[in-house]
């Protein structure tokens, strides 16, 4: 019931659903592209699935400057990798592998930042009942990636990425508030 909490579900059911959109657009997104023989589309199954890789250093690094900060990065990460795909088709496919590694890497530490954040902050007497609701009101909140979907599918991508990039960003001011109270609480931790 604490706001700490709610601001933690508040972030992860934001960014859920565009990272579900992700998922069922790539292909789509790619092959408007140009991706006709859905090479491009292998190239983000094989990053998608290899850093699972990183997950432990991922972990190191959050122990070291806070959940804050790398649900930072994770979020800012998946939100450039919607950018990119407004590019136009003249960009090229391969400036799509760098925003399909964006994406991979900021989904990894998206999902990994929740639960550590909840272990963290909250303990873990309760862990299954905070991490399962939070779950819960994200996957709810997701089913808005149909209506994206058609809208994408039935017109062109680029508003759809940009209501993804948008629904993103808009939770950037949290992370920032977290980084900066593990930070204080860190300093505070030494005196």
């Amino acid at each position: 019931k604490s706001a700490e909490y709610f601001g933690l579900v508040a972030w992860f059911t934001l960014v859920v659903c565009p990272l579900q959109f992700y998922i069922a657009a790539i292909g789509y997104q790619l092959e408007l592209k140009g991706d006709d023989d859905g090479h491009y589309a292998s190239i983000f199954s094989a990053a998608y699935g290899s850093v699972a890789i990183f997950a432990a250093y991922g972990g190191r690094v959050a122990d070291k400057v806070g959940c804050g900060v790398c649900q930072g990065f994770a979020t800012l990460s998946t939100a450039i990798s919607f950018l990119i795909l407004t590019l136009p088709k003249s960009a090229g496919l391969g400036v799509q592998v760098f925003g399909m590694l964006l994406y991979s890497f900021g989904r990894l530490f998206i999902f990994a930042m929740y639960f550590s954040n909840i272990g963290r902050r909250f303990g873990f007497e309760h862990y299954g009942t905070l991490c399962g609701l939070g779950l819960l009101i994200s996957a709810i909140w997701s089913l808005i990636q149909y209506p994206l979907l058609a809208w994408a599918v039935d017109s062109a991508p680029i508003g759809a990425n940009m209501v993804c990039f948008a629904m993103m960003t808009v939770t950037l001011p949290y992370t920032a508030w977290l980084a900066r109270r593990e930070l204080a609480e860190r300093r505070a931790a030494k005196t």
